[in-house]
């Protein structure tokens, strides 16, 4: 028998078991069998399928007689099915199974652990590591990056979309671009997995394009290359799929995944696109699910593993489908209860010395300390605890799932806030853990009420949105009882004008006692700029402004430099007059800086007029909402979507297409747009639509400094025939 001191690295199914993977300290790779079996319960069966034992239904509370079968990793599907059939009612059958083998064991990706193994198979092992410790250590990785040559624009849009190039190796703090053929290319590939033998490899586009492509390729040339270190094992993969998430369309490429080694596709993962790699391994950690899933997945199937590890270790049985509908009530309580955040319009215009508090976690701070969870929403045992305005009623006699999942996720985010201001190495590492956590507890509130959520129920989504506006009423009404004057109100946050002898510290303790939530001072601005609907000059937009702090930091809400379909010219140009606004101290500086921000315009505006920009900062992107043929309308967005896909290019609802406007009155529609992959020598395009789109962009930021009516361009912006390009006023 051998003891191995490491990280549980990877773990996955095999017909005896689950076949896990650690690293050692020195960097060296261990496999070995866990001879565990999977476990599902059975409501309704006898005892030839296992033993009978008791575990907990979460919505009653009661005890239930279920029975517990146990089988092989790979065939327990099979049972389901068959179960299933036999019409029995199925608990924790569903869930993914190399998530179940860290609920049973009580381990989790990365955990540092000592394996007992003898001839191959785990005897025993002892966890050495702290799920809720803020200061934890990672394995050494040894990291392969596989990306490829090609146009400027390769590194921004699928390669599906664009010519490709050579493949281009990083190993080492060095970048190797293979040449030759494509067999001999493979044949370097291969020589460089094998010397370098990587723990991880990262490519961009690797699930959609390149390792497709390469093992295909590889087939073709009868080359067998080792992308999994399981010599036993290929690429796994899954498909792609589009959906719908927050009223938009999101695709999601097809994956690969490595067995004993990961693949990570860095353009196909919200969580490291937004954390990085160490958000990536804290959320694997927490939620227990596999680090190349964990990249892929959504925040939301991370979040509901993390409630489903709970109630493994607490006996509570998992449903297989949601397992609660919205209660019947009249239409008059439906008025009542199904309403959002509270907003108060703000008071459009600039100002100065303006205040910002913002609640912290305001939504999840609400289920945990009101306790809002599914199965405490409208108990039986608890008649008077009413929360505001709508009257459901929460439980004061049992703690709520949902309320003991969050708590220690909010104690650790607030621990990694405070460190990540210590000046020192390891401050990027605490904020990009303490933005990992940010995304779960953004995504519980919704999730509450997610069609699909297996603890979810409507009436504990609308308890915490009552909630939330009852503790910003009270924020509202504390701070005007004050003598301040409040300039707006939106969900979590308030503003209002400073007063010059303000105790804003006591004011926040003030605050915060009597909304009776976390509340933080945001900071102080010098100048500040509520942007008013572009319908209604006098009517202005919740969650669209800017302004600066005292220290000069920029804050951007709704802008064109926000939004994801807006070219890159545009959003520096906006980027350059901010920067230039938050060095003046106040509305009177903004005010005299006019001059320079003209003269910044007119050099934007000089550019594009002598053909002095790029195709890429011309770019405009948006997202398919549907396939091309599915368009009715020709928009400009259409039209580019239609040629691409005349063009042979596959497109899928959700997919990003970037495109040039070429000439938008262009009498042959096609004409009118040009996508970017299908550029091709010099550089066309619409001069006086892109001035036009320039003026609307420099607008926006100088609207209210500048005496009316004045123009920033010297000829007047011609009005267009077409939609303009971002009416839907998409948010970034």
């Amino acid at each position: 028998m051998k003891s191995i001191e490491g990280w549980l690295f990877d773990a996955y199914p095999e017909s005896e078991g689950m076949r896990v993977w650690a690293l050692t300290a020195d960097g060296r790779h261990h496999d070995f069998l866990d001879p565990w079996q999977a476990a599902l319960y059975v409501e309704g069966g006898d005892e030839s399928l296992g033993r009978r034992v008791e575990r907990l239904e979460l919505f009653s509370g009661e005890t239930r007689s279920v029975v517990e079968a146990r089988v092989s990793p790979l065939r327990r599907d099979g049972l389901v099915r068959e179960l299933k059939r036999r019409g029995l009612v199925l608990y924790s059958a569903d869930i993914h199974l190399v998530q179940q083998y860290h609920y049973e064991r009580g381990h989790f990706p990365l955990a540092k652990c000592r394996f007992d193994v003898d001839d191959g198979r785990l005897m025993s092992w002892e966890l050495r590591d702290d799920l809720w410790a803020v200061d934890y250590e990672l394995p050494p990785l040894r990291t392969l990056h596989v990306s490829m040559t090609g146009s400027e624009v390769a590194g921004q849009v699928d390669p599906n979309h664009v010519p490709r190039g050579r493949l281009l190796l990083g190993a080492e703090g060095r970048t190797y671009e293979l040449e030759g053929s494509m067999d001999e290319q493979l044949q370097s590939l291969e020589s460089h997995l094998s010397r370098w033998d990587p723990d991880v490899i990262t490519s961009d586009w690797g699930d959609s394009f390149l390792l497709p492509r390469l093992e295909e390729l590889a087939q073709k040339e009868n080359r067998l290359i080792s992308f999994s270190r399981d010599p036993g094992k290929k690429m796994g993969r899954r498909q792609d799929r589009s959906f719908m998430t927050y009223g938009r369309t999101v695709y999601q490429g097809g994956a690969r995944y490595l067995f004993g080694r990961w693949h990570l596709d860095l353009k196909n993962s919200f969580i490291s696109r937004e954390s990085g790699m160490i958000g990536l391994y804290e959320i694997a950690r927490l939620a227990r699910i596999p680090v190349q899933r964990a990249a892929r997945c959504t925040i939301g199937t991370s979040l509901s593993s993390m409630q489903m590890a709970w109630a493994w270790q607490h006996g509570v049985l998992i449903p297989m489908d949601k397992a609660q509908a919205e209660d019947f009530r009249p239409a008059t309580d439906l008025l009542v209860a199904d309403k959002g955040g509270l907003v108060y319009e703000p008071d459009v215009g600039w100002h100065e010395s303006v205040a910002e508090f913002d609640f912290t976690s305001m939504y999840p701070e609400m289920m945990v300390r009101h306790n809002i969870s599914p199965e405490t929403v409208n108990c039986e045992c608890c008649p008077d605890n009413a929360v505001p305005e709508i009257g459901h009623r929460m439980c004061l006699k049992r703690r709520g799932l949902v309320p003991q999942v969050l708590a220690p996720i909010l104690h650790k985010r607030a621990a990694y806030k405070a460190l990540a201001k210590i000046p020192g190495a390891q401050a990027a590492v605490y904020k990009a853990r303490a933005v990992a956590h940010k995304w779960t507890l953004v995504c519980c509130f919704g999730y509450l009420g997610f069609k699909n959520a297996r603890f979810g129920k409507i009436e504990a989504h609308e308890s915490v949105t009552a909630w939330g506006r009852e503790v910003l009423l009270r924020a509202k009404e504390s701070v005007e009882r004050r003598g301040h004057s409040l300039l707006h109100a939106f969900v979590d946050a308030v503003w209002f004008k400073v007063k010059p002898d303000a105790d804003l510290e006591g004011l926040r303790r003030l605050v915060e006692q009597e909304a009776g939530c976390p509340l933080a001072l945001e900071g102080v601005y010098k100048w500040l700029r509520f942007c008013p609907s572009k319908q209604d000059k006098l009517s202005g937009v919740p969650g669209r402004y800017f302004g600066a702090f005292q220290d000069g930091t920029l804050k951007i809400r709704g802008l064109a430099c926000r939004r994801h379909d807006t070219p890159p010219l545009l959003k520096q140009l906006q980027a350059d007059l901010l920067a230039r606004l938050a060095r003046a101290d106040d509305l009177a500086c903004c005010k005299a800086a006019v001059p320079e921000l003209l003269d910044i315009v007119e050099s934007y505006r000089g550019r594009v007029k002598e053909g002095q920009v790029s195709a890429a900062e011309l770019a405009v992107s948006f997202t398919l909402s549907k396939s091309p043929d599915a368009y009715v309308h020709d928009t400009v967005q259409a039209l580019a979507a239609k040629r691409l896909a005349a063009a042979g290019i596959a497109l899928h609802p959700g997919e990003t297409v970037r495109y040039v406007i070429a000439n938008s009155q262009d009498k042959v529609k096609d004409w009118r747009t040009v996508p970017m992959a299908l550029l091709d020598g010099a550089l066309d395009y619409d001069v006086a639509k892109y001035l036009e789109l320039l003026e609307r962009a420099a607008r926006e930021i100088l609207d209210g400094l500048l005496p009316e009516p004045k123009k920033l361009a010297a000829e007047p912006a011609r009005a267009p025939e077409l939609p303009l390009i971002w009416a839907s006023e998409r948010r970034g």
